[in-house]
């Protein structure tokens, strides 16, 4: 368990810095082209390419940010309908079924990167998988800490504590 968590808290970190990164790097591109379109009258043939594929990343990386700090909107009136002795069972559920969306996101996200890795991005000539390789990261980062946030969730206070995530009281 305490594995667990610390290789979720090395993944999130890094996470956490690939988001600020991207979104910097973005924010820059768009800054950048819009003074050379307008104030120096030469648009910049990649900038805006660019920026596309980092927003791609940062969103991607704070999906799984979100995830694990538990900012995600759920729908969690339909629980509260449920009988208190059902909540569980279908909170449960609601993770298994998290964790295959995941598995299948990393599944799939790994067979587009390898479809894409030939063809080229117009104005960077960036092999496109590159830029695919958001969805199967994203799925890693989110498969492990949905595992964690579940761990947590259903060990009690011990595994919560070790994280330094809150859980959501119902």
């Amino acid at each position: 368990m305490k594995a667990l968590m610390a290789i979720t808290k090395i993944l999130v970190g890094f996470v956490k810095w690939s988001a600020i990164v991207a979104a910097v790097i973005m924010t820059i591109m768009i800054f950048l082209q819009v003074i050379f379109r307008y104030l120096i009258k030469a648009p910049l043939s990649f900038s805006e390419e660019l920026a596309r594929y980092m927003f791609v990343w940062s969103v991607a990386m704070g999906s799984a940010l979100a995830l694990r700090k538990r900012n995600h909107i759920g729908v969690e009136v339909f629980v509260q309908w449920l009988p208190v002795r059902f909540r569980d069972q279908v909170e449960i559920l609601g993770s298994l079924l998290s964790l295959l969306f995941f598995g299948l996101l990393v599944w799939y996200g790994f067979v587009m990167v390898g479809a894409t890795m030939d063809q080229l991005s117009p104005a960077l000539l960036l092999p496109m998988g590159y830029v695919y390789l958001a969805i199967p990261s994203s799925g890693i980062v989110l498969f492990v800490c949905e595992i964690a946030n579940f761990l947590e969730s259903y060990l009690g206070s011990d595994a919560r504590a070790e994280s330094g995530v809150r859980r959501v009281e119902k």
